[in-house]
């Protein structure tokens, strides 16, 4: 079928989504849920899982499948996946293997159109849509193929983050070799869109950020005091999300040894490789425990274990240029709880933070920086107050519901 032909076969408001995810992000959701209530019928290609007790929603189809008896790339998924359950994600050993494995074994640029190519070539969409950079060259394979729009979209700036020089290197030639295929390109925060406009010469990078939806905020409650059995004096700082490497876990524990205030504690509320070094860490500190751990809960049970907190913790370091541009989905989570936020000084987040008066931003290269930094954060009842009252007008203002309009938008320009 040519290319005329093609486009004359698809379905005029199909979507077809690519991602490189095993379980689908939540900002991939949050854009099929919008597009869909627009009228679009959305389908999310995605990675095989392994996990059996997952239930998928019926617009999500699985690609990769193989497990150890297939293909090159299917075994290098396989294998992939066997380490990420046991390895923490972004640490020095998973770093050095997945370097060997694109250097040996697989090339970045045709590993997904590999394992993706049968499955989406099934599809006659009118756009297709490549979540994050891996999924660019394989979606614009499938978008050439029948004639679709193609969209980009950046859920982080992919060729900065703690990789080799060579993995650098590899990743910015792709982008740059497909990014001018594209019919729109959009990305998480103002920063990274200046700097995709800046290095492929892009006249306009749509910026759609990671907020959660404007439901009622979740009432105030007790769940952490009543969890561990704290007295009702306790503040509680809660961190939220993956325990994976870099993300200055390791010194965020360990400043609860230099933190001043004995009616402080923190939570971890999450799951991941590393959890189980952080909680020996956590076993160490001297005197009372001031560290507790709860599992991950399900996506729409969060909001209301984040309302249980006093403050939330953002303890990122500017290890790599993502990293120094990151707006994590806690952010927008934390404000859409109403929960003050104490966060490093990064530029997007003490946009946000500092910027809508809800927070705190400082140092947090060390443990005893955390501490002063905590001690800080909670010294002054007054501010806590105002920056409580502030969230109530920000969480109105930074949701789902304002970017939604954005995201229409940009889709209804290519119908």
């Amino acid at each position: 079928m040519d290319a005329a032909a093609a486009r004359q076969d698809h379905e005029s408001n199909s979507i077809l989504m690519l991602t490189a995810d095993r379980q689908i992000d939540r900002r991939i959701l949050l854009q099929a849920d919008s597009l869909e209530k627009a009228g679009w019928r959305v389908t999310i290609l995605a990675m095989t899982d392994d996990d059996t007790q997952r239930r998928d929603e019926p617009r999500v189809v699985r690609a990769g499948a193989g497990g150890q008896g297939g293909g090159r790339e299917q075994q290098v998924a396989y294998g992939y996946r066997q380490l990420a359950r046991r390895l923490p994600m972004n640490g020095s050993l998973m770093r050095s293997l997945k370097r060997l494995a694109w250097r040996f074994l697989v090339d970045q640029e045709t590993f997904h159109a590999r394992l993706y190519g049968d499955v989406a070539s099934r599809f006659a969409p009118r756009v297709v849509v490549a979540h994050d950079l891996p999924m660019l060259p394989v979606a614009s394979q499938v978008a050439r193929g029948c004639a679709a729009r193609l969209v980009y979209d950046s859920h982080e700036l992919y060729s900065e983050q703690e990789f080799s020089a060579r993995e650098r290197r590899r990743w910015a030639e792709i982008e740059a070799r497909y990014i001018g295929n594209c019919d729109a390109v959009m990305t998480i925060n103002q920063s990274i869109a200046g700097e995709l406009a800046r290095r492929h010469a892009l006249s306009q990078v749509h910026v759609i950020s990671n907020a959660e939806r404007a439901t009622d905020a979740a009432p105030s409650s007790r769940l952490f005091h009543e969890l561990f059995g704290l007295p009702a004096t306790r503040k509680i700082l809660l961190f939220q999300g993956g325990l994976s490497a870099n993300r200055n876990l390791q010194a965020l524990i360990a400043a609860m040894r230099h933190v001043k205030n004995p009616e402080i504690v923190l939570v971890i509320l999450g799951d991941g490789a590393l959890k189980q070094r952080l909680t020996r860490e956590a076993r160490r500190q001297p005197g009372t425990q001031r560290v507790f751990f709860q599992a991950a809960v399900p996506q729409h049970e969060l909001l209301s274990h984040t309302a249980a907190a006093d403050a939330g913790v953002i303890p990122y370091r500017a290890t790599c240029l993502n990293n120094y541009f990151c707006t994590p989905n806690k952010l927008f989570e934390f404000i859409a709880a109403g929960v003050p936020i104490l966060g490093s000084d990064l530029p997007e987040i003490r946009s946000m933070v500092t910027g809508r008066g809800i927070g705190l931003v400082g140092d947090m290269s060390s443990a005893p920086a955390v501490a002063a930094l905590i001690d800080e954060f909670f010294g002054d009842e007054a501010r806590l107050d105002a920056w409580r009252e502030n969230l109530q007008q920000t969480r109105r203002a930074v949701c789902w519901e304002a970017e939604e309009g954005k995201l229409l938008a940009i889709y209804e320009a290519l119908r």
